[in-house]
């Protein structure tokens, strides 16, 4: 991930993307969380919620019109603690989010440097002569 470009707070629970001047938080307060049974655990996982769905509702404004996805959503059940499920989950969503918010700088094509196409011009005809050189010789 681009170090500058979204940014993970474990402690808050909180993820920051930097869009064109504008800043996205993420956070549990605009988030949808609902729990749910499954995973590691034994007998155990069927009276414990501790399975983790997060839905990230993306706003209008902010939506790519290239992407059909209006919302983010993780769903993590690894772990046996809901806590670290939890923290799991919110690491995916921020991925999540760098994935749908990151779009790359278009390069510039360049014209290949003169001198550069004289050196590979110049390797490629010492290789075919050194070939040339172990072939055998017809008398």
């Amino acid at each position: 991930m681009e170090k500058d470009f979204v940014s993970f707070d474990r402690q808050k629970q909180e993820i920051t993307v930097k869009l064109n001047g504008d800043i996205l938080t993420i956070n549990k307060n605009n988030t949808d969380i609902s729990y749910f049974s499954g995973g590691p655990g034994g007998q155990n996982v069927n009276r414990n919620l501790k399975g983790v769905q997060l839905i990230f509702r993306i706003p209008e404004e902010l939506r790519r019109s290239s992407q059909k996805t209006q919302q983010l959503i993780t769903r993590v059940s690894g772990k046996m603690s809901l806590h670290h499920n939890l923290e799991t989950a919110f690491e995916q969503l921020a991925q999540k989010a760098h994935n749908y918010f990151y779009v790359p700088e278009i390069r510039k094509k360049t014209k290949t440097p003169k001198r550069a196409k004289e050196n590979r011009l110049k390797n490629k005809k010492f290789q075919a002569e050194k070939k040339e050189s172990r072939k055998k010789i017809d008398y």
